[in-house]
């Protein structure tokens, strides 16, 4: 059988430049990329677009309370106490008890909707067709 040849990893590993000297054993385009690298994050975080860019990173990952995916849903209602599985909501939506809107084949709710609709199925405070701890055990045939 043939064995397979190995190559060597093409790409340097991260070394620290301290000297002109540490230059002198790289391959001359390694070190344009590395200077050229060093230069633009020098000139990005001296200009401020760094923290701006991380701000507005910040921003985007926040809920839109008018258009939240099954996932955010999902994650609003446990918050809200409305404890439910990702199951238990498609059910809901394909029952048509839950308001929700399908746009480009893909789920989406209101918070404002979603949460009308979970104080409407609550009864005496508690959420309707959720089994708690307390209520599995009451089932009828025991534990197994």
């Amino acid at each position: 059988m043939r064995e397979k040849k190995t190559n060597p990893q093409t790409t340097n590993p991260p070394i620290q430049m301290n000297t002109i000297t540490d230059y002198l054993n790289l391959p001359f385009i390694e070190v344009l990329k590395r200077l050229l690298k060093d230069a633009v994050k020098d000139c990005l975080a001296e200009s401020g677009v760094l923290a701006t860019l991380a701000n507005a990173s910040a921003k985007s990952k926040k809920r839109d309370p008018d258009g939240l995916k099954v996932t955010e849903a999902l994650e609003f209602l446990n918050e809200n106490g409305y404890p439910m599985k990702i199951g238990q909501l498609y059910k809901e939506t394909s029952n048509g008890t839950i308001p929700h809107w399908k746009f480009n084949n893909k789920l989406h709710f209101k918070e404002s909707e979603l949460l009308s609709w979970a104080e409407s199925r609550l009864v005496n405070g508690r959420a309707v067709g959720v089994l708690n701890a307390e209520d599995r055990s009451k089932k009828k045939g025991g534990s197994r």
